[in-house]
Protein backbone atom coordinates (compact mmCIF):
# COMPACT_ATOMS: atom_id res chain seq x y z
CA UNK A 1 0.00 0.00 0.00
CA UNK A 2 1.29 3.41 -0.91
CA UNK A 3 1.68 5.83 1.95
CA UNK A 4 -0.45 8.92 1.78
CA UNK A 5 1.66 12.03 1.40
CA UNK A 6 0.71 14.75 3.87
CA UNK A 7 1.54 18.20 2.50
CA UNK A 8 4.01 20.10 4.64
CA UNK A 9 2.47 23.20 6.13
CA UNK A 10 4.45 26.29 6.97
CA UNK A 11 4.52 27.40 10.56
CA UNK A 12 3.23 30.83 11.57
CA UNK A 13 6.79 31.95 12.26
CA UNK A 14 7.87 30.98 8.73
CA UNK A 15 4.84 32.74 7.25
CA UNK A 16 5.64 35.92 9.20
CA UNK A 17 9.26 35.79 8.00
CA UNK A 18 8.06 35.47 4.39
CA UNK A 19 5.60 38.32 5.00
CA UNK A 20 8.44 40.56 6.22
CA UNK A 21 10.48 39.76 3.10
CA UNK A 22 7.45 40.43 0.86
CA UNK A 23 6.78 43.80 2.48
CA UNK A 24 10.44 44.78 2.09
CA UNK A 25 10.29 43.80 -1.58
CA UNK A 26 7.02 45.69 -1.94
CA UNK A 27 8.57 48.78 -0.40
CA UNK A 28 11.58 48.55 -2.71
CA UNK A 29 9.31 48.09 -5.72
CA UNK A 30 7.17 51.08 -4.70
CA UNK A 31 10.25 53.30 -4.33
CA UNK A 32 11.55 52.08 -7.68
CA UNK A 33 8.21 52.88 -9.32
CA UNK A 34 8.23 56.36 -7.79
CA UNK A 35 11.78 56.91 -9.01
CA UNK A 36 10.81 55.71 -12.50
CA UNK A 37 7.76 57.95 -12.46
CA UNK A 38 9.88 60.93 -11.47
CA UNK A 39 12.49 60.06 -14.09
CA UNK A 40 9.86 59.58 -16.81
CA UNK A 41 8.38 62.92 -15.90
CA UNK A 42 11.77 64.58 -16.28
CA UNK A 43 12.29 62.71 -19.55
CA UNK A 44 8.97 64.05 -20.79
CA UNK A 45 10.05 67.57 -19.88
CA UNK A 46 13.37 67.04 -21.67
CA UNK A 47 11.55 65.70 -24.77
CA UNK A 48 9.29 68.75 -24.93
CA UNK A 49 12.29 71.01 -24.49
CA UNK A 50 14.14 69.24 -27.32
CA UNK A 51 11.22 70.03 -29.62
CA UNK A 52 11.38 73.66 -28.59
CA UNK A 53 15.15 73.75 -29.19
CA UNK A 54 14.69 72.14 -32.64
CA UNK A 55 12.36 75.02 -33.59
CA UNK A 56 14.83 77.52 -32.18
CA UNK A 57 17.68 76.00 -34.23
CA UNK A 58 15.50 76.09 -37.36
CA UNK A 59 14.83 79.79 -36.67
CA UNK A 60 18.60 80.41 -36.31
CA UNK A 61 19.35 78.72 -39.64
CA UNK A 62 16.48 80.57 -41.31
CA UNK A 63 17.79 83.96 -40.15
CA UNK A 64 21.30 82.99 -41.19
CA UNK A 65 20.30 82.06 -44.75
CA UNK A 66 18.01 85.06 -45.15
CA UNK A 67 20.69 87.54 -44.00
CA UNK A 68 23.53 85.78 -45.84
CA UNK A 69 22.13 85.00 -49.32
CA UNK A 70 25.61 84.77 -50.87
CA UNK A 71 26.48 81.97 -48.46
CA UNK A 72 29.88 83.52 -47.85
CA UNK A 73 32.05 81.55 -45.42
CA UNK A 74 32.20 82.63 -41.79
CA UNK A 75 35.50 84.06 -40.56
CA UNK A 76 36.45 84.20 -36.91
CA UNK A 77 36.51 87.90 -36.15
CA UNK A 78 34.87 90.52 -33.98
CA UNK A 79 32.79 91.65 -36.93
CA UNK A 80 31.36 88.22 -37.60
CA UNK A 81 30.80 87.62 -33.87
CA UNK A 82 28.71 90.79 -33.58
CA UNK A 83 26.85 89.99 -36.76
CA UNK A 84 26.01 86.47 -35.66
CA UNK A 85 25.05 87.76 -32.19
CA UNK A 86 22.43 89.99 -33.78
CA UNK A 87 21.06 87.03 -35.72
CA UNK A 88 20.98 84.83 -32.58
CA UNK A 89 19.39 87.58 -30.51
CA UNK A 90 16.67 88.15 -33.10
CA UNK A 91 16.01 84.44 -33.68
CA UNK A 92 15.85 83.40 -29.99
CA UNK A 93 13.93 86.35 -28.60
CA UNK A 94 10.66 84.40 -28.94
CA UNK A 95 11.94 81.39 -26.97
CA UNK A 96 11.96 81.94 -23.17
CA UNK A 97 15.13 80.89 -21.34
CA UNK A 98 16.73 79.62 -24.57
CA UNK A 99 20.33 80.62 -25.30
CA UNK A 100 22.57 79.63 -28.21
CA UNK A 101 24.69 80.60 -31.17
CA UNK A 102 26.90 79.37 -34.03
CA UNK A 103 29.91 77.07 -34.30
CA UNK A 104 32.76 77.32 -36.84
CA UNK A 105 34.10 73.81 -37.43
CA UNK A 106 37.30 74.82 -39.21
CA UNK A 107 38.33 77.08 -36.31
CA UNK A 108 36.62 75.08 -33.57
CA UNK A 109 35.13 78.31 -32.24
CA UNK A 110 31.76 79.32 -30.88
CA UNK A 111 30.49 82.66 -32.21
CA UNK A 112 27.41 84.79 -31.94
CA UNK A 113 26.28 83.56 -28.49
CA UNK A 114 23.10 85.28 -27.36
CA UNK A 115 20.62 84.96 -24.48
CA UNK A 116 17.91 87.47 -25.32
CA UNK A 117 15.51 86.50 -22.47
CA UNK A 118 18.19 86.69 -19.78
CA UNK A 119 16.61 89.77 -18.27
CA UNK A 120 19.81 91.47 -17.16
CA UNK A 121 20.59 95.19 -17.67
CA UNK A 122 23.43 94.28 -20.06
CA UNK A 123 23.11 91.70 -22.86
CA UNK A 124 24.71 88.41 -21.89
CA UNK A 125 27.60 87.62 -24.31
CA UNK A 126 29.70 85.09 -22.33
CA UNK A 127 29.12 81.37 -22.93
CA UNK A 128 28.35 79.41 -19.68
CA UNK A 129 31.66 77.87 -18.66
CA UNK A 130 30.06 74.94 -16.85
CA UNK A 131 28.48 73.66 -20.06
CA UNK A 132 31.01 74.96 -22.63
CA UNK A 133 32.84 71.65 -22.90
CA UNK A 134 29.61 69.73 -23.49
CA UNK A 135 28.50 72.34 -26.06
CA UNK A 136 31.75 71.96 -28.02
CA UNK A 137 31.44 68.17 -27.91
CA UNK A 138 27.85 68.33 -29.16
CA UNK A 139 28.46 70.79 -32.06
CA UNK A 140 31.63 68.97 -33.12
CA UNK A 141 29.70 65.70 -33.47
CA UNK A 142 26.91 67.46 -35.38
CA UNK A 143 29.42 69.06 -37.81
CA UNK A 144 31.29 65.83 -38.41
CA UNK A 145 28.29 63.54 -38.71
CA UNK A 146 25.99 66.13 -40.39
CA UNK A 147 23.24 64.94 -38.05
CA UNK A 148 21.34 66.68 -35.25
CA UNK A 149 22.70 65.97 -31.78
CA UNK A 150 20.86 66.10 -28.43
CA UNK A 151 22.04 65.98 -24.84
CA UNK A 152 20.57 66.33 -21.36
CA UNK A 153 22.49 67.31 -18.24
CA UNK A 154 20.82 66.52 -14.89
CA UNK A 155 22.01 68.17 -11.72
CA UNK A 156 20.51 68.62 -8.28
CA UNK A 157 19.27 72.14 -9.03
CA UNK A 158 18.29 72.06 -12.69
CA UNK A 159 18.07 70.16 -15.99
CA UNK A 160 20.10 71.47 -18.94
CA UNK A 161 18.89 70.42 -22.42
CA UNK A 162 21.20 70.99 -25.44
CA UNK A 163 20.68 70.58 -29.19
CA UNK A 164 22.94 71.11 -32.19
CA UNK A 165 22.02 71.08 -35.92
CA UNK A 166 24.63 71.05 -38.69
CA UNK A 167 25.19 73.97 -41.17
CA UNK A 168 26.16 73.17 -44.75
CA UNK A 169 29.10 75.64 -44.60
CA UNK A 170 31.05 73.55 -42.12
CA UNK A 171 29.58 74.42 -38.80
CA UNK A 172 26.53 74.13 -36.66
CA UNK A 173 23.93 76.06 -34.74
CA UNK A 174 23.24 75.19 -31.15
CA UNK A 175 20.76 76.10 -28.45
CA UNK A 176 20.45 75.34 -24.76
CA UNK A 177 17.70 75.68 -22.17
CA UNK A 178 18.06 75.47 -18.41
CA UNK A 179 15.02 74.14 -16.53
CA UNK A 180 15.24 74.81 -12.78
CA UNK A 181 13.87 71.95 -10.72
CA UNK A 182 12.51 74.40 -8.16
CA UNK A 183 9.99 75.67 -10.69
CA UNK A 184 7.98 72.44 -10.10
CA UNK A 185 7.99 72.58 -6.31
CA UNK A 186 4.44 71.24 -5.99
CA UNK A 187 5.28 68.03 -7.83
CA UNK A 188 8.44 67.63 -5.79
CA UNK A 189 6.48 68.04 -2.55
CA UNK A 190 3.88 65.49 -3.66
CA UNK A 191 6.60 63.06 -4.73
CA UNK A 192 8.43 63.50 -1.43
CA UNK A 193 5.21 62.98 0.52
CA UNK A 194 4.44 59.83 -1.48
CA UNK A 195 7.91 58.44 -0.80
CA UNK A 196 7.63 59.26 2.91
CA UNK A 197 4.17 57.64 3.11
CA UNK A 198 5.36 54.49 1.35
CA UNK A 199 8.38 54.26 3.66
CA UNK A 200 6.20 54.83 6.74
CA UNK A 201 3.61 52.23 5.70
CA UNK A 202 6.23 49.63 4.81
CA UNK A 203 8.31 50.40 7.91
CA UNK A 204 5.31 50.28 10.23
CA UNK A 205 4.05 47.07 8.68
CA UNK A 206 7.47 45.45 8.96
CA UNK A 207 7.74 46.62 12.59
CA UNK A 208 4.33 45.16 13.47
CA UNK A 209 5.17 41.92 11.67
CA UNK A 210 8.54 41.64 13.44
CA UNK A 211 6.84 42.34 16.78
CA UNK A 212 4.20 39.70 16.03
CA UNK A 213 6.86 37.21 14.96
CA UNK A 214 8.85 37.87 18.13
CA UNK A 215 5.70 37.46 20.26
CA UNK A 216 4.82 34.18 18.55
CA UNK A 217 8.38 32.91 19.06
CA UNK A 218 8.34 33.84 22.77
CA UNK A 219 4.90 32.27 23.12
CA UNK A 220 6.14 29.02 21.53
CA UNK A 221 9.21 28.98 23.77
CA UNK A 222 7.06 29.61 26.87
CA UNK A 223 4.63 26.80 25.99
CA UNK A 224 7.54 24.45 25.27
CA UNK A 225 9.15 25.32 28.62
CA UNK A 226 5.83 24.58 30.38
CA UNK A 227 5.52 21.24 28.56
CA UNK A 228 9.08 20.29 29.56
CA UNK A 229 8.47 21.30 33.17
CA UNK A 230 11.11 24.06 33.09
CA UNK A 231 8.59 26.82 33.83
CA UNK A 232 5.12 27.21 35.29
CA UNK A 233 4.09 30.43 33.58
CA UNK A 234 4.68 32.27 30.31
CA UNK A 235 6.62 35.52 30.87
CA UNK A 236 4.83 38.83 30.16
CA UNK A 237 4.55 39.64 26.44
CA UNK A 238 3.73 42.94 24.71
CA UNK A 239 0.42 43.96 23.11
CA UNK A 240 -2.19 41.29 22.27
CA UNK A 241 0.36 38.49 22.72
CA UNK A 242 0.42 39.45 26.40
CA UNK A 243 -3.33 38.79 26.60
CA UNK A 244 -2.85 35.39 24.93
CA UNK A 245 -0.01 34.58 27.33
CA UNK A 246 -2.11 35.66 30.32
CA UNK A 247 -4.98 33.43 29.17
CA UNK A 248 -2.59 30.49 28.79
CA UNK A 249 -1.20 31.18 32.28
CA UNK A 250 -4.74 31.13 33.72
CA UNK A 251 -5.41 27.84 31.94
CA UNK A 252 -2.10 26.46 33.22
CA UNK A 253 -2.94 27.52 36.77
CA UNK A 254 -6.37 25.87 36.55
CA UNK A 255 -4.75 22.78 35.05
CA UNK A 256 -2.30 22.56 37.95
CA UNK A 257 -5.12 23.02 40.47
CA UNK A 258 -7.15 20.32 38.75
CA UNK A 259 -4.18 17.93 38.63
CA UNK A 260 -3.55 18.55 42.33
CA UNK A 261 -7.22 17.94 43.05
CA UNK A 262 -7.24 14.71 41.04
CA UNK A 263 -4.08 13.47 42.75
CA UNK A 264 -5.78 14.14 46.06
CA UNK A 265 -8.91 12.32 44.91
CA UNK A 266 -6.86 9.29 43.79
CA UNK A 267 -4.88 9.26 47.03
CA UNK A 268 -7.99 9.54 49.16
CA UNK A 269 -9.70 6.88 47.07
CA UNK A 270 -6.86 4.48 47.80
CA UNK A 271 -6.92 5.32 51.49
CA UNK A 272 -10.71 5.06 51.52
CA UNK A 273 -10.62 1.60 49.97
CA UNK A 274 -8.05 0.51 52.55
CA UNK A 275 -10.08 1.96 55.41
CA UNK A 276 -13.29 0.41 54.10
CA UNK A 277 -11.57 -2.97 53.82
CA UNK A 278 -10.33 -2.75 57.40
CA UNK A 279 -13.80 -1.72 58.57
CA UNK A 280 -15.35 -4.75 56.83
CA UNK A 281 -12.86 -7.03 58.53
CA UNK A 282 -13.47 -5.47 61.95
CA UNK A 283 -17.27 -5.35 61.74
CA UNK A 284 -17.88 -9.11 62.04
CA UNK A 285 -15.57 -9.64 65.06
CA UNK A 286 -17.23 -6.64 66.74
CA UNK A 287 -20.67 -8.16 66.22
CA UNK A 288 -19.42 -11.44 67.71
CA UNK A 289 -17.89 -9.59 70.68
CA UNK A 290 -21.19 -7.78 71.29
CA UNK A 291 -23.20 -11.02 71.27
CA UNK A 292 -20.76 -12.72 73.61
CA UNK A 293 -20.63 -9.77 76.00
CA UNK A 294 -24.44 -9.55 76.08
CA UNK A 295 -24.61 -13.33 76.79
CA UNK A 296 -22.04 -12.97 79.62
CA UNK A 297 -23.96 -10.02 81.01
CA UNK A 298 -27.20 -12.05 81.16
CA UNK A 299 -25.45 -14.97 82.83
CA UNK A 300 -23.77 -12.74 85.39
CA UNK A 301 -27.06 -11.02 86.07
CA UNK A 302 -28.67 -14.37 86.83
CA UNK A 303 -25.86 -15.15 89.23
CA UNK A 304 -26.13 -11.65 90.69
CA UNK A 305 -22.53 -10.86 89.89
CA UNK A 306 -22.27 -7.10 89.31
CA UNK A 307 -18.66 -6.26 90.00
CA UNK A 308 -17.37 -6.97 86.44
CA UNK A 309 -17.16 -4.05 83.93
CA UNK A 310 -19.36 -5.66 81.29
CA UNK A 311 -21.44 -2.47 80.62
CA UNK A 312 -18.21 -0.48 80.10
CA UNK A 313 -17.00 -3.07 77.61
CA UNK A 314 -20.32 -2.92 75.75
CA UNK A 315 -20.02 0.87 75.65
CA UNK A 316 -16.57 0.62 74.04
CA UNK A 317 -17.91 -1.91 71.54
CA UNK A 318 -20.72 0.53 70.65
CA UNK A 319 -18.11 3.23 70.15
CA UNK A 320 -16.09 0.97 67.84
CA UNK A 321 -19.23 0.05 65.87
CA UNK A 322 -20.04 3.74 65.42
CA UNK A 323 -16.52 4.30 64.12
CA UNK A 324 -16.83 1.33 61.75
CA UNK A 325 -20.10 2.68 60.39
CA UNK A 326 -18.41 5.98 59.65
CA UNK A 327 -15.49 4.21 57.98
CA UNK A 328 -17.87 2.17 55.84
CA UNK A 329 -18.94 5.38 54.12
CA UNK A 330 -15.76 5.06 52.07
CA UNK A 331 -17.30 1.92 50.54
CA UNK A 332 -19.44 3.09 47.58
CA UNK A 333 -21.72 0.07 47.94
CA UNK A 334 -22.83 1.38 51.35
CA UNK A 335 -23.97 4.76 49.99
CA UNK A 336 -27.57 3.82 49.34
CA UNK A 337 -29.30 7.14 50.06
CA UNK A 338 -31.32 8.35 47.08
CA UNK A 339 -30.70 11.62 45.27
CA UNK A 340 -33.56 14.12 45.53
CA UNK A 341 -34.08 17.70 44.30
CA UNK A 342 -33.79 20.02 47.28
CA UNK A 343 -32.83 23.60 48.05
CA UNK A 344 -29.18 23.86 49.06
CA UNK A 345 -29.95 27.16 50.79
CA UNK A 346 -32.50 25.44 53.01
CA UNK A 347 -29.96 22.81 54.09
CA UNK A 348 -27.35 25.50 54.85
CA UNK A 349 -29.81 27.66 56.82
CA UNK A 350 -30.92 24.62 58.85
CA UNK A 351 -27.29 23.73 59.65
CA UNK A 352 -26.62 27.31 60.77
CA UNK A 353 -29.69 27.26 63.02
CA UNK A 354 -28.63 23.97 64.62
CA UNK A 355 -25.10 25.17 65.41
CA UNK A 356 -25.82 28.78 66.37
CA UNK A 357 -26.34 27.96 70.12
CA UNK A 358 -23.00 26.14 70.23
CA UNK A 359 -21.33 29.10 68.48
CA UNK A 360 -22.81 31.53 71.01
CA UNK A 361 -21.50 29.39 73.89
CA UNK A 362 -17.98 29.77 72.45
CA UNK A 363 -18.43 33.54 71.84
CA UNK A 364 -18.48 33.14 68.06
CA UNK A 365 -20.89 35.08 65.81
CA UNK A 366 -22.38 32.68 63.24
CA UNK A 367 -23.81 34.61 60.27
CA UNK A 368 -25.63 33.33 57.20
CA UNK A 369 -25.50 35.44 54.03
CA UNK A 370 -28.49 35.16 51.74
CA UNK A 371 -27.89 34.73 48.00
CA UNK A 372 -28.31 37.85 45.87
CA UNK A 373 -30.64 36.01 43.47
CA UNK A 374 -32.90 32.96 43.75
CA UNK A 375 -30.96 29.73 43.36
CA UNK A 376 -32.23 26.58 41.61
CA UNK A 377 -32.80 23.30 43.39
CA UNK A 378 -30.13 20.66 43.02
CA UNK A 379 -30.15 16.84 43.01
CA UNK A 380 -28.20 15.49 45.99
CA UNK A 381 -28.21 13.17 49.01
CA UNK A 382 -29.67 15.42 51.67
CA UNK A 383 -28.25 13.71 54.77
CA UNK A 384 -24.77 13.48 53.25
CA UNK A 385 -24.56 17.15 52.21
CA UNK A 386 -26.08 18.20 55.54
CA UNK A 387 -23.33 16.24 57.29
CA UNK A 388 -20.69 18.04 55.15
CA UNK A 389 -22.04 21.52 55.97
CA UNK A 390 -22.41 20.74 59.68
CA UNK A 391 -18.86 19.41 59.79
CA UNK A 392 -17.38 22.48 58.05
CA UNK A 393 -19.30 24.93 60.27
CA UNK A 394 -18.37 23.01 63.42
CA UNK A 395 -14.68 23.01 62.43
CA UNK A 396 -14.85 26.75 61.75
CA UNK A 397 -16.40 27.41 65.19
CA UNK A 398 -13.74 25.33 66.91
CA UNK A 399 -10.95 27.08 64.95
CA UNK A 400 -12.21 30.58 65.83
CA UNK A 401 -10.53 32.61 68.55
CA UNK A 402 -13.16 34.30 70.82
CA UNK A 403 -14.65 36.73 70.09
CA UNK A 404 -14.72 35.24 66.61
CA UNK A 405 -16.88 35.24 63.53
CA UNK A 406 -17.97 32.50 61.13
CA UNK A 407 -19.67 33.33 57.84
CA UNK A 408 -21.76 30.90 55.80
CA UNK A 409 -23.35 31.41 52.41
CA UNK A 410 -24.57 29.80 49.19
CA UNK A 411 -24.01 31.19 45.68
CA UNK A 412 -24.04 30.12 42.06
CA UNK A 413 -20.99 30.27 39.82
CA UNK A 414 -21.27 29.03 36.25
CA UNK A 415 -22.66 25.47 36.44
CA UNK A 416 -21.97 25.02 40.18
CA UNK A 417 -23.76 25.80 43.41
CA UNK A 418 -21.23 26.70 46.10
CA UNK A 419 -21.56 26.44 49.86
CA UNK A 420 -18.81 28.43 51.56
CA UNK A 421 -17.77 28.61 55.20
CA UNK A 422 -15.26 31.23 56.34
CA UNK A 423 -13.65 31.78 59.74
CA UNK A 424 -11.10 34.20 61.21
CA UNK A 425 -8.92 31.64 62.96
CA UNK A 426 -5.16 31.13 62.83
CA UNK A 427 -5.31 29.48 59.42
CA UNK A 428 -3.98 26.16 58.11
CA UNK A 429 -0.32 25.75 57.21
CA UNK A 430 0.50 24.86 53.57
CA UNK A 431 1.98 21.49 54.54
CA UNK A 432 -1.18 20.73 56.53
CA UNK A 433 -3.40 21.68 53.58
CA UNK A 434 -1.83 18.88 51.52
CA UNK A 435 -3.08 16.25 53.99
CA UNK A 436 -6.15 17.94 55.45
CA UNK A 437 -8.53 15.49 53.70
CA UNK A 438 -6.57 12.34 54.54
CA UNK A 439 -8.36 9.85 56.83
CA UNK A 440 -7.18 9.97 60.48
CA UNK A 441 -5.22 13.19 59.89
CA UNK A 442 -6.31 16.02 62.19
CA UNK A 443 -4.89 19.38 63.26
CA UNK A 444 -6.84 19.12 66.54
CA UNK A 445 -5.51 17.20 69.54
CA UNK A 446 -8.87 15.49 70.18
CA UNK A 447 -9.88 15.06 66.52
CA UNK A 448 -10.42 11.70 64.83
CA UNK A 449 -9.34 12.91 61.38
CA UNK A 450 -12.48 11.52 59.72
CA UNK A 451 -14.74 14.57 59.43
CA UNK A 452 -13.09 16.25 56.44
CA UNK A 453 -12.14 12.91 54.87
CA UNK A 454 -15.79 11.77 54.90
CA UNK A 455 -16.94 15.22 53.74
CA UNK A 456 -14.54 15.04 50.82
CA UNK A 457 -15.80 11.56 49.96
CA UNK A 458 -19.43 12.69 50.06
CA UNK A 459 -18.78 15.72 47.82
CA UNK A 460 -16.72 13.64 45.38
CA UNK A 461 -19.60 11.14 45.23
CA UNK A 462 -21.80 14.05 44.08
CA UNK A 463 -19.36 14.89 41.26
CA UNK A 464 -18.10 18.02 43.04
CA UNK A 465 -15.03 19.08 44.96
CA UNK A 466 -13.93 21.07 48.02
CA UNK A 467 -11.68 24.11 47.58
CA UNK A 468 -9.56 25.37 50.47
CA UNK A 469 -8.12 28.89 50.72
CA UNK A 470 -6.26 29.64 53.94
CA UNK A 471 -3.79 32.16 55.31
CA UNK A 472 -3.22 33.52 58.81
CA UNK A 473 -6.42 35.18 59.97
CA UNK A 474 -8.75 33.65 57.38
CA UNK A 475 -9.73 30.14 56.27
CA UNK A 476 -12.41 29.49 53.68
CA UNK A 477 -13.84 26.11 52.60
CA UNK A 478 -15.95 26.13 49.42
CA UNK A 479 -18.02 23.09 48.42
CA UNK A 480 -18.65 23.00 44.65
CA UNK A 481 -21.69 20.93 43.64
CA UNK A 482 -22.54 20.64 39.93
CA UNK A 483 -26.05 21.54 38.83
CA UNK A 484 -25.88 18.92 36.08
CA UNK A 485 -24.90 15.96 38.27
CA UNK A 486 -24.10 12.46 37.05
CA UNK A 487 -25.19 10.14 39.85
CA UNK A 488 -22.77 7.77 41.56
CA UNK A 489 -19.57 9.08 40.01
CA UNK A 490 -16.68 7.00 41.30
CA UNK A 491 -13.25 8.44 41.90
CA UNK A 492 -11.77 6.65 38.89
CA UNK A 493 -14.65 7.77 36.66
CA UNK A 494 -14.32 11.31 37.95
CA UNK A 495 -10.65 11.29 37.04
CA UNK A 496 -11.33 9.87 33.57
CA UNK A 497 -13.62 12.78 32.78
CA UNK A 498 -10.46 14.87 32.48
CA UNK A 499 -7.63 14.04 30.09
CA UNK A 500 -4.84 13.88 32.62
Amino acid sequence: MSKSIVPRRWTLQQQLTILIALFLCLGGAALWLLAELFHSRESAIAARTQGELARANARLMQHFWEDNPSHSPIVVSKKWDDYLWKLSHAALSDFPRVEGGFYIFSENQLLGYAYPTHGGPVPKRDIPQAEKGKILELVTNASRQHLPQEMGLYSRLDIVVLRADPLPLGGAVWTMKRIPRTTDARSQILTTLAIVMVLCVVGWTVYITIQLRSGVLQLQQGIKAIEQGKANMIPPLPAEMGQVGASINIMQQRRQELEQRLRRVDRLASLGQLVAGVAHEVRNPLASMRLNLQYVKRQLHRQEITNLPIPSLLEQVDRLETLVKRLLYFDKTQQEEEFVNVSLEAIAEEAVSLLRPQAEQQDVALTYFLALAPLPEISLQRRGIEQVILNLILNAIQASIPPGEVKVGVKQQDQYLIVWVEDRGVGILPEQQERIFDPFYSTKADGTGLGLAISHEIVTHHGGYIDLQSHPGCTKFSVYLPLDRVAFVTNSQYAKNFNY
